[in-house]
């Protein structure tokens, strides 16, 4: 028989051991593809708004992340394939055996390797090709694009960039595996099935006070980082950082003493039909694969991280872009005259515009930061050390606000003569303008005596901003700012206003922003290129965390299946045991299930605790910039670790099923 034909009948025979690597690796291709062939293609060019610059950065950050990713999966695969030649060696003494000379052997596992390799490559960019379109769709429905430009599209670079990539992994897979075989003796290769991985016993008493120690340590650091991230020093930070990565290592070290001792003091449930070999089984994989379930438990911690981050700062621009670029201009000019200075440059308002907007906007030395702060000033410079809280603030009338809000679609503000209001989206500086104003904090303009009009600070803006960052202003009475002989003077005037067309619009967009000489004379922001930036911006975040997240989940699933599959040939004689004692199929089946599904879920249920608390932490750093809610990024991260997950989990239960013989 021929060395193609042989190979082609162990690849049908050896199907069932095959799927988790088939599985990992058309995963793994069609991953690769899809995330750089997406920047290409048209709908992403359409989401960063034809920025090329963009688009240029977007497929360049993803191009060095594939390189990282690359090693990732080379690793993954030959870690993968590593287990289906201990799964085989005995198969390979046989044909030695038999008289088959090492190098034909080799040559057959060759040709199965290229086989295999040759069908998940062609599968995975297939799949990838189909997904990569899925994916554009869901980028115009993330950020709420119109899709009537979206065409079928197949990035040329993406596939080549793949097959090379891919080739070379397998050719080093193609190295390992003729050396592999070509160093094991006969006598090795039909005494692997033999090779058992020994049960590993532990002091019972260590595990016990181990987990607890570690367990305690660990909620001191989650209690911390969840609760008290805001306040917390940069060296408890980091305390608490290295005690999470090592108590999660000393955890999992005692996790099996653990769990034996707490199971077989129930006695009850532990005697109870095959629990107690369930116990075992579980123990022994964990105390046999301790340091390497803990390693898996910290990259799913990442990876939920990084899919609830990316997917809540989608959501944040999401909710957030659209309402704070109510027109489509905004034009601070710091020009006596705004009307000639207009007219010198070629583009007075009324010739772009028949809807807008002229207010000025005042400042005088009575009125700082410092002064709005109060008796908080102390507590924010605490905070930010390097702030200078006496620059001046700026100042609208009440009149000119409302019309203002008028413009914007927004409600209007109602003040007393006395009464004054503070206007900020920056939510770290909101928090001290809140205190001042709840103290009941008083400024003296002009002469006359102020006090807050509202109970806090009224998040709204008279400039446009991408970012809710924006410092605001204080809206006073008309009196106060017109009073003769006050300090308010007018420091710029401000034109809001909606173009007449695009084609306009990009006209004076060009002509204000191409002279470098007008960057001291004038200021405007645009709901174009806020969007754009913004978008674009938040694309490229969520990709390279999707991209990171996606590759982590599969490696640490990928490994944890294919650890669970090595040790599902070591623990057949075990099962055999127990059917010859008098265990049903459904009994061992129900053991199998439970035995597999412990060891997916340990890592990951502390995972997703880890995450619970890093995600308030960094929610709270969030805020700073607006974002408030993560719960949409959580919930998107759990149904793509459900599936990706999951599937592992499916599949590696069916792989040992087989290879048990249930």
């Amino acid at each position: 028989m021929r060395s193609f034909d042989i190979a082609l009948k162990n690849i049908k025979k050896s199907r069932g051991d095959y799927s988790v690597y088939f599985f990992t690796l058309i995963l793994g291709v069609a991953i690769f593809y899809m995330f750089n062939a997406v920047g290409t293609q048209g709908i992403m060019k359409k989401a960063m708004l034809s920025s090329n610059e963009t688009v240029t950065t977007f497929v360049n950050i993803i191009g060095g992340v594939s390189v990282g990713v690359a090693f990732v999966l080379g690793l993954l695969i030959i870690y993968a394939n590593n287990f289906l030649i201990k799964r085989r060696k005995r198969e390979f003494g046989i044909y030695m055996l038999l008289g088959m000379n090492a190098r034909k052997v080799s040559k057959i596992l060759f040709i199965e390797t290229c086989i295999v390799g040759f069908i998940s490559l062609i599968a995975g960019i297939l799949i990838g090709i189909v997904l990569s379109q899925c994916l554009s769709v869901v980028v115009a429905k993330m950020f709420v694009m119109d899709l009537s430009g979206f065409t079928f599209d197949i990035s040329p670079k993406a596939l080549v960039m793949t097959v090379i990539c891919f080739v070379c992994i397998y050719v080093v897979v193609l190295l390992f595996n003729t050396v592999s075989v070509r160093k094991n003796k006969l006598i090795d290769l039909m005494m692997a099935d033999r090779k058992a991985e020994k049960v590993v016993l532990k002091n019972p008493v260590v595990c016990v006070v181990l987990f607890v120690l570690s367990l305690g340590a660990l909620i001191w650091a989650w209690v911390n980082v969840g609760f008290f991230g805001k306040t917390m020093t940069r060296n408890i930070f980091m305390a608490c950082i290295i005690v999470g990565i090592v108590c999660t290592f000393t955890l999992f070290w005692s996790a099996g003493g653990f769990v034996q001792k707490l199971c077989s003091g129930m006695k009850g449930l532990y005697r109870k039909g095959l629990n107690a070999f369930v116990v075992r089984q579980f123990t022994n994989n964990i105390n046999s694969s301790s340091f390497s379930m803990a390693l898996i438990s910290l990259l799913l911690f990442l990876a939920l991280l990084f899919f609830s981050t990316g997917f809540a700062v989608r959501s944040y621009v999401n909710s957030r872009l659209y309402n704070s670029t109510p027109v489509d201009i905004t034009i601070e000019l710091f020009e006596s005259d705004k009307d000639a200075f207009l007219n010198e440059i070629g583009i007075p308002v009324e010739s772009w515009s028949d809807d807008y907007l002229e207010v000025p906007v005042f400042m005088g030395d009575d009125l700082t930061v410092a002064v709005l702060l109060g008796d908080q000033v102390g507590a924010a410079s605490e905070r930010f050390q390097l702030a200078d809280w006496d620059v001046l603030m700026g100042a609208m009338r009440l009149s000119d606000y409302n019309r203002v809000q008028d413009m914007y679609g927004r409600k209007h503000l109602e003040l007393e003569d006395n009464e004054y209001a503070i206007i900020c989206t920056f939510e770290i500086l909101n928090q001290f303008f809140d205190g001042a104003i709840k103290e009941g904090n008083t400024i003296n303009i002009s002469g006359c005596e102020l006090k807050p009009g509202y109970d806090a600070t009224i998040e709204e803006f008279i400039v446009m901003s991408g970012m809710e960052t924006n410092l605001g202003a204080v809206i006073l009475p008309d009196e106060v700012i017109d009073r003769e002989g006050g300090c308010m003077a007018v420091h710029s005037n401000l034109v809001i206003a909606n173009y007449i067309n695009d084609e306009t619009g990009l006209a004076v967009e060009t002509i204000l922003g191409g002279d470098l000489s007008y960057m001291d004379r004038v200021f405007f922001t645009t709901s174009r290129e806020i969007r754009k930036q913004s978008i674009s911006i938040t694309v490229i975040v969520v990709f390279v965390v999707l991209y990171i997240g996606v590759v982590f989940v599969v490696s640490c699933a990928a490994i944890l299946a294919l650890k669970m599959l090595s040790d599902s040939i070591d623990s057949a004689s075990r099962y055999k045991v127990i059917e010859g004692i008098g265990a049903g199929r459904p009994a061992r089946k129900r053991a199998l299930f439970v035995q597999v599904l412990m060891n997916f879920l340990f890592p990951l249920i502390l995972a997703v605790i880890d995450c619970i608390f890093g995600a308030r932490f960094i929610q709270g750093f969030l805020a700073a910039i607006g974002m408030i809610n993560m719960g949409s990024g959580i919930l998107l991260s759990s149904v793509i670790m459900l599936i990706i997950y999951g599937g592992y989990f499916l599949t590696t239960y069916e792989g040992c099923r087989k290879i048990i013989g249930i």
